[in-house]
């Protein structure tokens, strides 16, 4: 069972690093491509890539899982040739799922995009309409390969996905973007390098910028076709036992639940694709408190100009342009540390699904208290630090700040959605796949209520705020459902208290710490890298001397017995 137990966290980490490194390549895609193609082209970007999202996790949360757990089943029976079978079925079965939603959004492309407020990203949803029937392909893959504890290739495929959508959709996007405007041209002249007006030009560059997603998908599958081919040639021939039809029902009643469940993760996107958009418009009056980017001399303003913007129009355009602002500058940063405080927690989670496999119910709640602890120890730093420092940090990367009061808000819910994430893993390796299913949709209630009511009030800051409390609604009712159906007890010292109190003292310390150094130095780039490594290192000794962490959380993560020796004044 140890090894067994290694063997499952070696290729969690193995899967969590490459989800880092495809974390860290989106977002040097995401931040100079937002300096590119504006908040205009970054917000019919994201009304695209949102409802790829949305697709790419119906056929990426549940069917893997389902895949690779009914794999290893029949991997560890010697029944190879079920294995097969397993894998062919998923093949099938993806392949209909993504052909599916890749016929729905080239055929309605332009009535999707009306109903979401923006009929300009036509286009550019028609665009990335072909990698849902590829990226539904690469899954089943990915889980087969995960069945057999071969996990390489499902972290390389990621890579690739990641790298090809980076290299090929920002020199698209930049080659639209260096073409001049000739009000002769007939919409857009590749070979003369002209287009129309400024707006063909936004919609053309984001449909070039979303071309690397779907490229990275055909890339990504050419790779596990190829991985494919090469270890058929040593294959065993041994005959399947099962029936199509018996592993068509268990695949769909395993990766139903978990698909709905890990589509937590995209829930507050979904929501306001849905709903900012259209809300925003309702009261032209949300539109003062920035109004400072619509004013005379910038470029929206010139863009209205030149475009002939009035009327619902003009009011449409700058609710595209507040979107684009939300999810290219707040939401990408939001996202950056999601991937480690995931990547770090969920680690652990395989060991406690083999842990009550075993009976052994107390370890295992003790895990689950490791690990929400250590979530808690990284996601509160990295909340409190992004809305402290989120205009300053923004400035770091961006050419504008605009979004910091949106990231300041939004930055709280890293908390909410680190514990939301680990606690769904907690419930679903114990075997209550259906309760994230419905703490989610209540979650989902709540974000759609305060987004539909307070859009209008608020303005697009309405957004972060409704996040928040989604999140948080979500998390208190997971961590109640633990606490009462599993019979764990939280210590809430040690897993709120404390790493609470380490983040307020690292909080209040970097931004007095960035004043001080702005008052000497200056304000600027240096001022904010200097205040954020010493926040880091107060945070550290913070959780030290409140004794926020504890051995045995060293010992659950890989290499923790090597880490607990050299901390040795840890208890």
């Amino acid at each position: 069972m140890k090894n067994k137990g290694q063997t499952f966290i070696k290729g969690a980490m193995i899967l969590a690093i490459a989800n880092l490194i495809v974390k860290i390549i989106g977002a040097v895609f995401k931040i100079p491509l937002y300096e590119l193609i504006g908040k205009d082209g970054s917000g019919l970007f994201n009304v695209a890539y949102q409802i790829y999202t949305f697709m790419f996790i119906i056929a990426t949360a549940g069917f893997p899982i389902a895949v690779s757990k009914m794999v290893a089943e029949s991997e560890a029976l010697g029944k190879t040739g079920d294995s097969k079978k397993i894998f062919r079925t998923a093949f099938y079965l993806l392949s209909c799922i993504g052909l599916t939603g890749t016929v729905i959004l080239l055929l309605f492309s332009n009535q999707l995009a009306g109903a979401l407020g923006n009929p300009d990203a036509a286009m550019v949803i028609r665009t990335i309409a072909p990698a849902v029937f590829f990226v539904a392909i690469v899954c089943a893959f990915r889980g087969y390969f995960q069945g057999t504890q071969n996990m390489y290739p499902t972290a390389f495929s990621e890579v690739i996905e990641a790298l090809a959508k980076l290299l090929i959709g920002y020199i698209c996007a930049y080659f639209v973007m260096k073409m001049a405007v000739n009000p002769n041209t007939n919409v857009i002249d590749f070979t003369g390098r002209t287009v129309e007006n400024s707006a063909v030009k936004t919609q053309y560059a984001a449909s070039g910028a979303i071309l690397g997603v779907t490229a990275g998908t055909i890339l990504s599958l050419l790779l596990m076709l190829v991985i494919t081919l090469a270890k058929k040639r040593n294959a065993n021939k041994i005959k399947a036992t099962r029936t199509y039809r018996d592993i068509l029902k268990e695949l769909v009643l395993i990766a139903i639940p978990i698909t709905i469940g890990a589509s937590v993760s995209s829930l507050t996107s979904l929501v306001d694709l849905a709903t900012v958009m259209n809300r925003l418009v309702v009261n032209p009056e949300v539109f003062d408190s920035y109004s400072h980017l619509f004013a005379e001399g910038t470029d929206f303003a010139h863009k209205a100009l030149e475009n002939g913007w009035q009327g619902a129009e003009l009011l449409r355009q700058k609710a595209n342009s507040l979107y684009g602002m939300y999810t290219g500058q707040a939401q990408t940063m939001f996202n950056l540390p999601l991937a480690i405080v995931v990547a770090i927690s969920m680690s652990a989670v395989p060991a406690i699904s083999g842990l009550y496999a075993e009976k052994r119910d107390l370890e295992a709640r003790t895990t689950i208290n490791s690990v929400l602890r250590i979530t808690s120890l990284f996601a509160m730093p990295c909340a409190i630090g992004l809305s402290v420092l989120s205009k300053e940090i923004l400035a770091l990367l961006y050419s504008d700040s605009d979004a910091y009061l949106l990231l300041q808000k939004l930055a709280i819910a890293v908390i909410f959605v680190g514990i939301v994430q680990v606690t769904n893993g907690i419930l679903q390796a114990s075997g209550k796949v259906y309760f994230p299913v419905f703490t989610m949709l209540i979650g989902g209630i709540v974000k759609v209520t305060v987004n539909y009511f307070g859009i209008p009030i608020w303005g697009i800051d309405g957004a972060p705020i409704a996040t928040n409390l989604c999140y948080g609604t979500i998390a208190v009712l997971n961590i109640i459902c633990i606490v009462k159906i599993l019979k764990v007890k939280f210590s809430l010292m040690d897993i709120i208290l404390k790493p609470l109190a380490a983040a307020g003292i690292m909080g209040a310390i970097t931004a007095f710490g960035y004043s001080f150094i702005a008052g000497i130095i200056g304000a600027g780039k240096i001022a904010t890298i200097l205040a954020i490594g010493i926040g880091g290192v107060v945070y550290l000794l913070s959780i030290v001397l409140l004794k926020a962490v504890h051995k045995e959380d060293l010992l659950s993560l890989p290499k923790g017995e090597m880490l607990a020796e050299k901390l040795w004044f840890i208890k």
